[in-house]
């Protein structure tokens, strides 16, 4: 009797060790953002992208994201206070090989075939990809767009949670990523809700990497733009450009006379005396940027300058999975007594303790 306990609790512990040595090893098929199907042999363990600001998206469903890159493009698009902030949990950042620019014509597809990977993601879209993606089908790395002209289509809410649950599809993380998802959504939702009655949206000029030149804007198409449209606002750069971005002249922005001024930053502006913003940078370092950046080129001169109405945000966290802060920002700056309740603090606070791997520190917004 009791060898036949023994035998069966025997075979039950293999059927169990079966499963889930199955489970492990189970294909992984996708959809990515151009509609093709994309079969994985299994989870992706190692990753090579072609935009270093997946690593934001990583970190919010993977609590070791570096591990799996084994390879990426341009990792000087990463804040370097964030990046600072990586390296000091992961010091094997800075020993990821750098595969070239972001764009097809700029990557090296030897080094991606060198690198081994499981799989080749790319998060940033633009056309010219073919004679890549097959190449790199030749070597057996398969390729997936988290970004195409599907996705485009897309609203910004309905965009970041497709390519973070896709993400989280190829790497294992689905429930992870189904979880920042749905934080997303709901957070864009509680906005539009208390924006359901506005009638006329506030003009908004975004100065895009604010410095010494004005002015560099979102176009139509920019995601921020969009961004802005959900929050109650419109971009004047949206009417003089149907496209990603532009630039304008100050004599088009003295004659727009928008409603509100809201400059992009980063870390390395701040050497070129451009709005320094991000990861490591005090409050009072990026007021007193957003100051000297507003004092020049007659941009003292609009009406939302001399009435204060001047703010700024990370121009990374504004085109990443994180985007949900920036959205935020533009609502409740935009329409302060529709928005009392919203707390972008509170949102990179819950982003903080319950995704991001790296807690991010610094200044990513400023409303002096």
């Amino acid at each position: 009797m009791v060898i036949y306990r023994r035998s069966w609790l025997g075979l039950l512990l293999a059927a169990v060790t079966f499963i889930f040595a199955s489970s492990a090893s189970a294909e992984v098929v996708v959809h990515d953002a151009l509609g093709r199907e994309v079969k994985l042999r299994n989870a992706a363990q190692r990753i090579v992208v072609n935009d270093s600001l997946i690593l934001y998206s990583l970190a919010l469903i993977d609590p070791d994201p570096v591990s799996r890159l084994a390879g990426w493009g341009t990792p000087g698009r990463i804040d370097g206070g964030v990046y600072a902030a990586f390296r000091k949990r992961f010091p094997e950042i800075d020993a990821i090989p750098d595969i070239g620019g972001v764009v097809a014509g700029k990557i090296s597809v030897e080094a991606i075939i060198g690198m081994k990977p499981d799989v080749f993601i790319v998060g940033l879209w633009q056309a010219g990809w073919d004679v890549l993606v097959e190449q790199l089908a030749a070597a057996d790395i398969p390729v997936i767009f988290l970004d195409g002209p599907q996705v485009d289509k897309l609203s910004p809410p309905d965009a970041t949670a497709f390519s973070v649950r896709l993400l989280g599809q190829i790497i294992g993380k689905e429930s992870k990523a189904r979880e920042y998802a749905a934080f997303v959504k709901a957070r864009y939702s509680r906005v539009d809700e208390r924006l359901s009655d506005l009638t006329k949206p506030k003009s908004v000029l975004i100065d895009v990497q604010a410095g010494s030149l004005c002015c560099y804007t979102a176009g139509a198409s920019n995601r921020m733009t969009q961004y802005l449209e959900l929050a109650g606002g419109h971009s004047i750069g949206a009417d003089a450009a149907s496209g990603y971005d532009t630039r304008i002249n100050i004599e088009y922005v003295l004659g727009a006379d928008p409603d509100i001024y809201i400059a992009t930053g980063m870390p390395r502006l701040a050497d070129r005396g451009g709005m320094a913003m991000g990861g490591g940078i005090s409050a009072g370092t990026a007021i007193s940027s957003l100051r000297a950046v507003t004092n020049r080129n007659h941009l003292d001169s609009l009406t939302a300058v001399q009435k204060g109405k001047v703010f700024a945000v990370s121009h990374q966290i504004a085109i990443s999975a994180l985007n949900i802060i920036v959205f935020e920002c533009f609502a409740k700056w935009l329409h302060p007594d529709e928005m009392s309740d919203i707390d972008p603090e509170m949102t990179l606070a819950e982003i903080n303790q319950h995704f991001f791997a790296v807690p991010l520190e610094g200044t990513f917004w400023i409303a002096p």
